[in-house]
């Protein structure tokens, strides 16, 4: 098995493994259906929007999804898909649009996402 391959294998199995690490969320690409995934979702991340609205805060959170067309998602569209999760654990799920792609290599996704 090459490495890449490996790398996907491990994520589906052993990151996003929601015994572990991970949740169950919905992700909805742009024009498709909503499809129950596992993430990896860190939440709070609350940033200034921007250097001219310094004072002005958002509600954020990054989430780690598999670089996969059976257990993830393939393709992602910034600004389109979105997402639905809690924003507190325990909490009730609302929808965030995913507003950045942070990072992805052939296993996973590291993406941000806004209310």
């Amino acid at each position: 098995m090459a490495f890449k391959d490996q790398m996907a294998a491990d994520a589906a199995n052993i990151f996003l493994n929601t015994d572990e690490f991970a949740e169950s969320i919905s992700y909805t690409p742009y024009g498709g259906a909503a499809k129950t995934i596992k993430a990896i979702v860190t939440r709070n991340r609350i940033s200034p929007d921007s250097q001219e609205q310094g004072r002005v805060l958002i509600n954020q959170v990054e989430i780690q999804i598999a670089n996969d067309v059976t257990n993830g998602i393939a393709t992602v569209t910034k600004g389109q898909d979105t997402v639905s999760l809690p924003a507190f654990l325990g909490g009730s799920a609302s929808t965030w649009r995913i507003v950045d792609i942070l990072d992805h290599d052939s296993a996973m996704w590291r993406l941000l996402a806004r209310k």
